[in-house]
């Protein structure tokens, strides 16, 4: 780009000095100022190749069937090929989504396929589905949902899982709750954590934090959530987190690669379930907050 500026510059130069009898340096300096000042946006900026536009791989045959127009026998898949396989060459959702590859309890609506008797990504996802066979919203089967959450009735009992309150682990004789003869820690757990030895960064959820929330809790559509959700938090953030003040009175749990999430803020426990000390503050409070003042945990007054 610079060798282009200078060229340009050269000729102009040149050009320009018999005519209006002015120095050659003189013009070429307010030559060089002049495509400074416009074109300041251009140096350093990629080639005039310019980027390939984007297209979607939902929109695209050939993403998954090879072909960019399949007919026939040829827009179908192998049998031994499962077709989710092909979303994971785009979403990295094996661990923070509904879970895959596994065998449902119940017998399943035939409207949600399965493969090879375990639910996929295909089992709630439909990419051609909908008007136009365009898909519908978030490409799910049946939509589209006023409520995202409407999809998972159609397997799950609403009236079932409407009793059920996983912030509430004991009942009134400090007994474990179950559910289908489980302890309901698993609902949101891989594992039964132990609360004397077990810490935030080693206990194993079932999917990401924020979809075991949604299941559940409507999604916030607010500035607040959009500036904190799934955010990596400055250096200076961090620092504040840390202040001994904020440490020894909560606990500001991140989730992997350090980033906020539903339950930094929010603690999902029945009170008496997490050891006492920081990280069993603010169970069973208004909105679960970890602290009346929680957003002094990470900002200045």
């Amino acid at each position: 780009m610079i060798l282009r500026l200078k060229t340009f510059a050269n000729l102009a130069g040149q050009r320009a000095a018999p005519r209006f009898g002015v120095n050659v340096k003189t013009v070429l300096l307010y030559c060089l100022i002049c495509l400074l000042l416009t074109s300041c946006v251009v140096v350093g900026s990629k080639p005039d190749v310019g980027d390939p536009p984007f297209i979607n791989p939902h929109l695209a045959c050939a993403s998954c069937h090879g072909s960019a127009k399949p007919k026939g026998a040829e827009a179908n898949f192998p049998a031994a090929v499962d077709p989710s396989k092909f979303c994971l060459n785009c979403h990295n959702y094996r661990v923070n989504h509904h879970p895959i590859n596994v065998v449902p309890v119940h017998q399943v609506d035939p409207a949600f396929p399965l493969y090879k008797g375990r639910i996929t990504c295909l089992s709630c996802h439909e990419i051609h589905g909908g008007p136009g066979k365009f898909g519908t919203r978030r490409l799910l089967r049946g939509g589209p949902y006023e409520d995202r959450r409407a999809i998972c009735v159609n397997c799950h009992s609403k009236q079932q899982y409407a009793e059920i309150n996983p912030h509430q682990m004991r009942d009134a004789e400090g007994n474990h709750r179950t559910v289908d003869n489980h302890p309901v820690c698993l609902m949101c757990h891989v594992l039964e954590p132990n609360p004397d030895i077990d810490k935030a960064n080693t206990v194993l959820f079932r999917a990401d934090i924020g979809f075991l929330c949604w299941r559940c809790h409507p999604l916030m559509h607010s500035e607040s959530l959009n500036r904190h959700f799934l955010k990596v938090p400055s250096e200076k953030v961090l620092a504040n987190m840390s202040r001994p003040q904020i440490a020894q009175r909560y606990s500001l749990p991140l989730v992997p690669r350090d980033r906020l999430t539903c339950s930094t803020c929010h603690n999902p426990h029945q009170e008496g379930i997490i050891s006492p000390g920081p990280a069993a503050s603010g169970a069973d409070s208004e909105h679960r907050l970890r602290d009346e003042e929680i957003c002094e945990g990470c900002h200045n007054k």
